[in-house]
């Protein structure tokens, strides 16, 4: 589902460009009462594509590690911030025009 909704998002001159390989969705076993607190979602979402994508037997995955999980991300997401490589990547970094257009609130 990854593919349609980045093409869904996409500027509209973009979206005719992207191709979307054909894609089936498969059911996985989970464990009961699971995500029982709503702010896991997030590293659950990584960890379930990560898992996949490795090949990792889901059901490792539980509540009792997921905090662990999150802090590591966390971390991983603070030294890849303080990287010198990817500073120097984002220093020659350019919008593009749709996303340097005019960003309205939702809520007014």
């Amino acid at each position: 589902m990854i593919p349609k909704i980045v093409k869904a998002v996409a500027p509209p001159e973009r979206q005719k460009h992207l191709l979307l390989a054909s894609y089936f969705i498969v059911d996985v076993p989970m464990k009961m009462r699971m995500n029982k607190f709503c702010c896991d979602c997030d590293a659950y979402a990584l960890k379930h594509l990560e898992c996949h994508l490795l090949g990792i037997d889901l059901s490792l995955l539980d509540d009792e590690i997921i905090m662990g999980f999150r802090q590591k991300i966390g971390v991983d997401l603070w030294e890849a911030a303080h990287d010198p490589i990817y500073a120097k990547a984002m220093t020659r970094y350019v919008p593009s025009p749709w996303e340097r257009e005019e960003v309205f609130d939702l809520g007014d």
